[in-house]
């Protein structure tokens, strides 16, 4: 059963190609740009000054990755020495934590990256959930065969 699943699998990816490949040659549609014009924020909406103001800042890195740590290495220690009943709970957290923050860091490393590189936002999201997307497909196809 699990053969019919990765023949299924490798069929659409070699379609996903296909399919990607024809749009790639049909038309000049990387060219395409609809507008320079810069639309500008709401008043009083600062929410994106803040961030970007706090991204820079060592001290709020610094701050956010200690409390990361402590989370993790609590978590873990909770797991290790925690009441039997409390076991089960902590492995899931550590599990579903870790695989969260790395999906996390690569979603927003693969952002990030875009901007730094000179692609407008929207071509950044764009790349980001293409990566989501791959994450997706890898996750869907490990659980079918495992």
């Amino acid at each position: 059963m699990s053969t019919a699943y990765l023949v299924s699998t490798a069929l659409m990816g070699v379609f996903v190609l296909a399919v990607l490949g024809w749009i790639g040659r049909s038309r000049g549609w990387y060219h395409y740009s609809p507008s320079t014009e810069r639309v500008a924020l709401p008043p009083g909406d600062d929410l994106n000054a803040r961030f970007t103001r706090l991204s820079g800042d060592p001290i709020a890195l610094t701050v956010a990755f200690a409390l990361l740590v402590v989370g993790a290495v609590g978590g873990v220690a909770l797991y290790i020495g925690g009441p039997t009943e409390m076991r089960a709970a902590a492995g899931i957290a550590v599990a579903l934590g870790g695989g969260l923050l790395l999906v996390g860091y690569l979603l927003f490393g693969v952002y990030l990256s875009a901007t730094r590189r000179g692609h407008p936002r929207s071509l950044a999201v764009a790349e980001s959930a293409t990566v989501a997307g791959a994450l997706f497909l890898l996750a869907v196809t490990l659980q079918l065969v495992g």
